[in-house]
């Protein structure tokens, strides 16, 4: 009617605008208008301050909406529609419309026509490409608000059935099109992108950019659990356009069915950016109408219509010949297989295409709501209209129109926009908006039944009309079936096998069953389906010679089936034919197993081997991959044989967890890594030897075996964020190991410390390389402890009992090595790589030895071992080039890649680094003499853990990380004893100015090469200064009683960049805290122990003669130098001592008075405030968080943390003289924390959990 017009598509869009505009000058809105439109309009006055630019705030707030309206309003009545609205205004039949109407009305209309120049709109030609329909229904949505928005030029055309030639002569095209799980095209879309792609007369104008004058957009329906292959058809129409010289309106909008919010995520903000880039406003508005429905009466008039279905072009009239149930009757999981007559030939893996219908009590719901009785015969008139122009309404809602398609939020949106009840408007406002997290409409369209017909009883106060859903409700499309048989066994009688899809909704309780598998297995035989045989996706090897290893799930099972009835048949006629390795998954064996009697029989005749794999029939969830795990060697030796798989049953990311196993059984098979055999997976798959055919997911399988995986190191995809490895594709390196790292997520052109690209893969080639060492040094010792225990074995030989000394040693200093800023030098990597390579080709002699002791067969490490001369006759920089290589093939990167799943490749990664940790400190306690043989079991333990399968289990990585803490601990007691002998800390003030004379700097943490440096400048006047970690230094007596350890100089590692060219002596780098050295001291820089940097002298062992003697040719400090003159920032102000040496003894020697003054109330709580700190100068949290604690707080610091906090006053224990902030010393004693917090609970007999400890 007239009045649902106005109101629904007139009025709210133009109010909308008005209001805005007299918003803006509500005295005079018309000549602000036009002063606007000229240029001289004042600012926008709003709440009594000028706002925005008068312009911008009109094109923003006031034309979109407004000339959206106004374009309706023209459209219905081009001749003189400002009378037309004002005498329907005021005729007696209508009364006020629902939104109040300024009464400036008729001359704001006025004056926009005269003064608005409205430029023709461009013609737009919509182009889809679909399966299932779904890609149709967001296309018809693309042109029913176009027509809408004033394009009265707009073309919806099916992909193969428009003409080509038309392409350049285009202005707008708009490609929409979904992606089969392979990448392919859908059927209907193959002839558009062939004439694209491979044409002689598309390739021919490429050379001349002939599409230049054609703009077009893309938006692609996918999946993101197909990985490299999500939106591949998509992504592949939007580059090949561009190529072809056409411009791109905007960015290739990718939709992905696993989102949360469905593929309208990403529609919804491509539309409206359509909108915006068209000129075109992109405000909410009903339901267009581009079809008109009609009711018609009289014989004569309804001669000829449709009352039943119409075969579709191309499309034959196909006999079910049977229809058989395979499983049990009354099981709630019914698989049919069906044969067809009448279809024509077909040909191996071919499909055949049925078309259904809707089920009858849907469509007579759908009618009693729309008031329609279903014998009535309708006349359908318009553009781009798919139904036949004459037809009854029972004909149209069952054949036609898809009732049942899940209503979108577009079609939501307009619902709103037409609500007559103000609450039902909110609500479908609030739906078809709202894309939070947890949101309504995800809840109902995923968890219930949500069709057309639901949306439409549900909000009864909406007038949708037939017209509504002719004009945006996609039309019932032929859904596809695998064909299950063999043309040499059934020629002309194709079958199919299918699950009838039915679930129950948890909301709701109903019951749902798939539109076309419940049609068709409600088919009796005799009866007819329209059907058309359709080329298949899968191309297997023309020889059925060749090897084949097969996984099905579910009804995928046709597809094998078919295959092996293909290979039995021509066996019969004397061809050569391989057996299939057949991995079948289902629930319950005695209600899935369909097509039992054939694979029995097949198996026994040596067509193929069966591996079930059931489910639900014992406590442990057992699937396809499971068995594939069980069966690594046959698994493989069909790739070793030049085999194909083929993949066969749901869809999601089903595939991909097979995939994984697949991959895995080929690691452990060719003892390569993740990376590597991910590759060979990726090559398998352009060779069409990695086949896979997946129809829909089903949610409960997928998530039981998601879980299943998840926890067993399956991929495990985060559904909001974005794959590391395909964030990083194009990255030059990958670096995440510390806080330093690029923006907090990962070093991908150089690191932040600055090690290279180059530098990073060979570190990560030499933590590979340690753990194969590891694997062999750990089972070595499994074989020890067997002979220690087995009193028949204490005649070996003892050699073989001995540990390999300079192996555990190297494996602290490697591992140390690739820490953050430890060692930068590439040529010192190439000698590390080189080396472990003799030392693994040592442990492996030794590994087999003692299991030929034993009278054991050795076992076959998980990776391939190198240990031959890989770099014979090379050059350093062919050597470099070489490991460079190899340490991209095995980095960190290449495992998020091939594992894909990014929690278990950190919590790999955080135990890789925690045993950094345990390597670092274990080496400083190695610089005493100091050793722990249960570190270098453990260490070699973790180590070769992460090479095996184990480690791709989340639980077990998660024990081995807190086995790791418990090491850590145990390395740090053994470091806090080995730096005790240099006594026990006690308090001391340690001055921060210089003393006259020839000057030594030491940073790190090595407190042995410390001392023998001080040890060697004695009597050379040669003063030593201490830096940054080394500052705990002068806690330690022996250190302390070394007249020439003079003070200490700068703050923590962070400033030597800034502090360093101020020193007027020798620099030594004894650990990890070396940052690139700037030009204005490299020339008297140092390093020792694992430290290193390109061209900067290193010192092997503790000879410091060098470091002396440059030290005497520099200047040193001067008599008249009275402080340091490096600059002070505000974050470290300059302080005239530092107070340290408040390790655990000296605390807890006081231990007594410290519990006094916690029950006296004088100490309340403890906090333990210190760490490596970082480069940012405004970190000043901690120090803001020290100097506001309470007066009866106690502060405990260590590592270059503590300088964010020293040099705060604080006021002692109460009477006890203790300060409130005691330095405990370097980051590796916080483990003084540890034995203090023990030591307070013991006293305090509580656990340590309940300390006042913060």
């Amino acid at each position: 009617s007239t009045r649902e017009y106005l109101e629904s598509t007139v009025f709210r869009s133009l109010t909308e605008g008005l209001v805005g505009l007299c918003r803006a000058a509500p005295e005079n809105p018309v000549g602000w208008l036009a002063d606007c439109l000229e240029g001289k309009a004042a600012a926008v006055q709003e709440g009594g301050r000028p706002t925005a630019d008068p312009r911008l705030y009109l094109e923003s707030n006031v034309l979109p909406t407004l000339t959206a309206g106004l374009a309706e309003l023209i459209k219905a009545k081009p001749a003189e529609p400002v009378k037309w609205l004002a005498r329907w205004l005021r005729s007696s039949s209508g009364s006020a419309p629902r939104a109040e109407i300024p009464t400036q009305l008729a001359d704001v209309m006025q004056t926009l026509r005269q003064s608005l120049v409205v430029s023709e709109l461009p013609r737009l030609t919509i182009l889809y490409g679909t399966q299932t329909g779904t890609c149709e229904g967001f296309a018809k949505i693309v042109f029913s608000f176009a027509k809408a928005r004033g394009f009265d030029k707009v073309t919806l055309c099916r992909m193969d059935q428009y003409d080509t030639s038309k392409l350049h002569d285009e202005d707008v095209v708009i490609l929409m099109t979904s992606t089969f799980y392979n990448g392919e095209f859908p059927d209907n879309a193959l002839a558009l992108w062939k004439f694209l792609d491979m044409s002689e007369e598309a390739t021919s104008r490429a050379k001349g950019k002939s599409l230049s004058n054609v703009r077009f957009a893309v938006f692609g329906l996918g999946n993101k659990k197909n990985a490299e292959n999500f939106n591949r058809a998509a992504r592949n129409l939007d580059a090949r356009m561009a190529d072809l010289g056409a411009t791109r309106l905007l960015p290739l909008g990718l939709g992905d069915e696993y989102d949360p919010n469905g593929h309208e995520s990403a529609f919804r903000p491509w539309i409206k950016a359509l909108w915006s880039s068209l000129g075109v406003s992109s405000a909410r508005m009903g339901l267009p109408v581009r079809a008109r429905v009609e009711q018609v009466t009289g014989p004569q008039a309804t001669q000829g219509a449709v009352t039943g279905a119409t075969c579709p072009p191309d499309y034959k009239t196909v006999r079910i010949v049977s229809n058989e149930l395979l499983t049990p009757p009354g099981y709630d999981r019914e698989v049919h297989v069906v044969t067809f007559e009448g279809a024509g030939p077909y040909s191996l893996l071919d499909h055949i295409l049925i078309q259904p219908q809707n089920p009858i009590d849907l469509v007579r719901r759908c009618a009693a709501r729309l008031r329609l009785d279903l014998d009535q015969v309708v006349r359908v008139s318009g553009e781009s209209v798919d139904v036949p122009p004459l037809v009854s309404v029972r004909a149209l809602l069952e054949h036609y129109v898809d009732i049942g398609n899940v209503a979108n939020r577009t079609f939501l949106e307009g619902m709103a926009a037409m609500a007559t009840d103000r609450k039902q408007a909110e609500e479908l406002d609030s739906l078809a908006s709202d894309m939070l997290p947890g949101n309504q409409y995800a809840k109902i369209s995923q968890k219930d039944i949500f069709s057309v017909v639901d949306a439409l009883e549900r909000f009864p106060s909406v007038p949708v009309t037939l017209s509504h859903l002719v004009s945006n409700v996609p039309t019932v499309v032929p859904r596809y079936y695998s064909i299950c048989s063999s043309p040499l066994v059934a020629p002309s009688r194709p079958q199919v096998c299918f699950v009838l899809d039915t679930w129950t909704s948890p909301i709701s309780g109903r019951v749902f069953k798939g539109l076309a598998s419940n049609h068709l297995a409600n088919l009796p035989p005799g009866s007819h389906v329209f059907g058309k045989i359709s080329k298949g996706v899968l191309v297997l090897p023309e020889d059925p010679a060749t090897p084949l290893v097969g996984v099905a799930l579910g009804s995928g099972i046709g597809v094998l089936r078919g295959i092996v009835s293909d290979r039995e048949a021509k066996r019969r006629g004397g061809g050569a034919v391989s057996k299939v390795l057949l991995y079948y998954g289902i629930r319950h064996r005695d209600k899935d197993y369909v097509f039992k009697d054939d694979l029995e029989r097949w198996q026994r005749d040596g067509l193929v081997d069966v591996v079930l794999s059931c489910s639900h029939d014992q406590k442990e969830f057992i699937t396809p991959a499971t068995r594939v795990l069980e069966d690594v060697s046959r698994v493989a030796r069909v790739f070793d044989d030049g085999g194909t798989y083929v993949y066969c049953g749901l869809g999601g990311s089903v595939p991909g967890i097979i995939e994984d196993a697949v991959r895995d059984a080929l690691c452990e098979h060719r003892h390569v890594s993740d990376y590597i055999a991910s590759e060979y997976v990726t090559q398998l798959k352009g060779k069409d030897r990695f086949l896979v055919e997946a129809y829909l997911k089903d949610a409960d399988v997928e998530n039981w075996l998601k879980e299943v995986s998840i926890r067993k190191g399956g991929r495990a995809e985060v559904e909001e964020a974005v794959p590391v490895a395909a964030q990083n594709a194009n990255a030059k390196m990958f670096c995440f190991q510390c806080e330093q790292t690029f923006l907090g997520k990962g070093c991908t052109t150089v690191g932040v410390c600055g090690k290279s690209p180059e530098l990073s893969a060979m570190m990560d080639l030499l933590v590979h390389r340690l753990k194969v060492l590891s694997w062999f040094l750990h089972h070595t010792r499994l074989v020890q402890v067997r002979i220690a225990a087995d009193a028949t074995l204490q005649g070996v030989d003892k050699s073989v009992l001995e540990e390999d000394a300079e192996a555990n040693r190297f494996s602290l200093e490697g591992m140390f090595a690739t820490l953050t800023n430890v060692n930068f030098d590439t040529a010192r990597f190439v000698g590390y790589n080189t080396r472990v390579k003799e030392l693994t080709r040592r442990a492996k002699g030794r590994y087999e030895e003692a299991c030929r002791a034993v009278g054991e067969k050795p076992k076959v490490c998980p990776v391939a071992v190198e240990v031959n001369g890989e770099t014979e006759g090379m050059g350093a920089q062919d050597m470099e080039d070489l490991f460079v290589r190899k340490g991209r093939e095995v980095g960190v990167l290449g495992r998020f890649k091939s594992t894909k799943n990014d929690a278990l490749v950190g919590l790999q990664e955080m135990l890789v680094y925690g045993l950094k940790g345990v390597c670092a400190y274990a080496d400083h306690a190695y610089m005493f003499k100091y050793e722990n043989a249960k570190i270098y079991e453990f260490l070699h333990e973790a180590l070769a853990f992460l090479l095996g399968r184990e480690a791709r289990d989340v639980d077990k990585v998660l024990g081995m990380l807190m086995r790791c803490g418990e090491c850590n601990l145990t390395t740090m007691d053994l470091l806090h004893n080995a730096n005790a002998t240099l006594g026990t800390q006690s308090p001391t003030q340690v001055p921060i100015k210089p003393v006259a004379g020839k000057c030594i700097l030491v940073s790190g943490h090595d407190l042995m090469l410390l001392e023998q440096l001080v040890q060697q400048c004695s009597g050379k006047a040669v003063n030593v200064y201490t830096h940054g970690e080394m500052l705990p230094a002068h806690g330690y007596p022996k250190l302390r009683a070394y007249n020439n350890l003079v003070a200490h100089f700068g703050v923590g590692w962070q400033r030597q960049g800034v502090e360093f060219p101020h020193f007027p002596g020798s620099i030594l780098m004894t650990t990890n805290c070396l940052t690139p050295p700037k030009d204005d001291y490299r020339g008297r820089l140092f390093t020792a122990g694992a430290v290193g940097w390109p061209h900067i002298p290193h010192v092997p062992g503790t000879d410091f003669a060098a470091v002396i003697n440059r030290a005497m040719e520099l200047p040193g400090f001067a008599e008249t130098d009275r402080e340091f003159s490096y600059g002070v920032v505000t974050a470290f102000p300059r302080v005239g001592s530092y107070s340290v040496g408040f390790g655990s003894e000296t605390v807890i020697s006081v231990a007594d008075k410290v519990l006094e003054a916690v029950k006296k109330g004088d100490i309340t709580r403890f906090y333990v405030i210190g760490g490596c700190d970082g480069y940012e100068g405004e970190r000043s949290y901690f120090t803001d968080l020290a100097r506001n604690l309470p007066p009866t707080s106690v502060v405990l610091t260590a590592g270059c943390g503590k300088y964010r906090v020293n040099h705060l006053e604080y006021a002692t224990i109460g009477d006890t003289g203790i300060p409130r902030l005691l330095d405990m010393g370097q980051c590796n004693d916080s483990y003084s924390a540890v034995l203090i917090a023990s030591a307070l609970s013991k006293a305090l007999n509580c656990t340590v959990h309940d300390l006042p400890v913060s």
